[in-house]
């Protein structure tokens, strides 16, 4: 296929993840290797600001700018939610600008949007490649293994319940309860990376048991009562999701003042409940090599299609293969084969009388939060990027 000789044009769509930046630096970096590209521009503020030709030119950064846009938070085009903006209208603005690849990174509430921009292309006989390279911390996406940033997130997490944890554990009396809620969260896939602070080599470490789904009060009170005779203590890990075994939601004040109240009927000890707010503000510091890879490799795949392909209209994934190492290829599916629907949690990974994970999640997250990314420092503090 012919490659198609004009610029590249990258959007950031949607809610960030920590790796957003990431496939933004590897998208700049890459492009520069094709001769058919003119220009790398980037759009500020994304589809709604495109009428505007509110452009800045990508490939004129500074070398370094561009190195620090990995651990860089948040989207260095300042995502903002799609609107009702005319589609006819951006495809006019794309034609104007001699726009031939468009790349959109985003989350799952991004693919209507190329979906409807591929559509209106292919009408209007406009040559233009469309790329879609997904992010999402909460792993929402379908046919794909894992989303781009999920890890992160789940490192993230984990570090955050380890810290916590150690630390409360240090002033606690035995026999103790430790209630460590994350607040404003009912997704399994976030609430699940908690466990991921366990050595799963200790069978004593925390946290000791997951409340994700069909809570009955006897089976927790068992599980207790289990763990601190075994332990000493026991930490429980939640987030605003309970759904009890008689299709009742008794937690009428929150699920974790519901758990802290069936445990001071249950248990005279000290019991401690922990409410994380913030837990949603990723850090440098917790980037996953992995994550970080990986959305380098997508980015590579997302060029090569588009540019040497010739191919668009498609969602880049990842497939996890075979063999006893973990390792993750790149590859694509049709815009009109993805799904409104969320990737759902496997349920048998959850052992509901244990109230604890099977190994296969273990299996399945513990290479995503692998490896540890050096990002540049200046003054102690990181260096972020900032686009001119």
């Amino acid at each position: 296929m012919e490659e198609l000789r004009g610029s590249i044009l990258i959007l950031q769509i949607g809610k960030p993840t920590a790796v957003t930046n990431v496939i933004l630096a590897a998208l700049i970096k890459r492009a520069l290797n094709f001769d058919c590209v003119e220009e790398i521009y980037g759009c500020i503020g994304g589809v709604s600001k495109l009428l505007n030709e509110q452009f800045v030119d990508l490939a004129g950064q500074q070398q370094k700018n561009i190195a620090n846009l990995i651990g860089t938070p948040g989207a260095a085009l300042k995502s903002i939610p799609c609107d009702n903006t005319e589609v006819v209208k951006v495809i006019e603005v794309l034609q104007k600008n001699n726009i031939r690849y468009l790349f959109v990174i985003g989350d799952e509430s991004s693919i209507g949007i190329c979906k409807e921009i591929n559509r209106f292309v292919q009408e209007s006989r406009y040559e233009m490649r469309i790329m879609f390279i997904p992010t999402s911390d909460r792993n929402r996406l379908q046919l794909t293994d894992h989303c781009l940033g999920y890890g992160s997130m789940a490192k993230h997490l984990a570090l955050i319940a380890k810290s916590v944890i150690t630390n409360i554990q240090s002033t606690q009396t035995s026999g103790a309860i430790t209630i460590l809620e994350l607040k404003g969260c009912d997704d399994e896939w976030l609430i699940s990376s908690l466990a991921l602070a366990r050595l799963r080599k200790d069978s004593a470490d925390a946290p000791h048991l997951l409340i994700l789904s069909n809570f009955d009060e006897g089976t927790f009170v068992k599980n207790v009562h289990q763990t601190i005779r075994n332990d000493g203590n026991c930490v429980i890990v939640l987030g605003d999701k309970l759904i009890h075994s008689k299709k009742e939601n008794p937690a009428t004040h929150g699920v974790a003042e519901y758990i802290k109240f069936i445990s001071k009927a249950n248990f005279d000890v000290q019991i401690d409940l922990i409410s994380l707010h913030d837990w949603a503000l990723t850090s440098c510091m917790t980037l996953s090599e992995v994550d970080v890879i990986e959305s380098e490799l997508c980015a590579q795949k997302a060029l090569d299609l588009a540019i040497t392909g010739g191919i668009s209209g498609k969602m880049i994934t990842l497939l996890r293969t075979d063999g006893s190492k973990y390792s993750a290829e790149a590859n694509c599916v049709d815009f009109e084969n993805i799904s409104d629907r969320k990737k759902e949690f496997p349920e048998s990974w959850y052992v509901y009388e244990n109230m604890a994970l099977d190994i296969s999640f273990f299996k399945y997250a513990m290479p995503l939060i692998a490896g540890e990314v050096k990002c540049t420092y200046e003054n102690g503090l990181p260096s972020f990027a900032r686009l001119k």
